[in-house]
């Protein structure tokens, strides 16, 4: 008998809440925001055995940022309870690449006009 084992070990991200109609945590804007959950986990068969290194993000709308969330709001997000989140929950850097407020597009930060309609940034 012959016997092939597939395993691995993968980084999986997935959205397990999206707000709508809210004020943004990190610039204050009224749009909305999703809560991300990314961990890693190891697999047998694609079957998911242990989960390890469990982290929560928020990712805006409004101002394109991928700001972390502290563990525990994600953990009771996760849980599935009504959390509101706060400018106190989320922990942001410094944007890596600016957006054009006049059509959203993603640009560098050293760019002074919008290459895609042409206004000042």
């Amino acid at each position: 008998m012959f016997f092939i084992g597939v395993f691995g070990v993968q980084d999986k991200s997935e959205t397990i809440k999206t707000e709508q109609a809210v004020t943004c945590p990190v610039c204050g804007a009224y749009d909305r925001f999703e809560v991300i959950r990314v961990f890693r986990y190891f697999h047998f068969f694609f079957i998911p055995l242990w989960k390890w290194n469990k982290r929560f993000f928020v990712r805006t709308r409004c101002c394109q940022r991928l700001c972390a969330l502290d563990d525990e709001v994600g953990r009771r997000i996760e849980e599935g309870q009504q959390v509101v989140i706060t400018s106190e929950h989320v922990h942001c850097g410094e944007p890596v690449q600016a957006a054009c407020s006049h059509c959203g597009a993603q640009l560098h930060s050293s760019f002074s006009y919008c290459p895609y309609c042409g206004n000042r940034i």
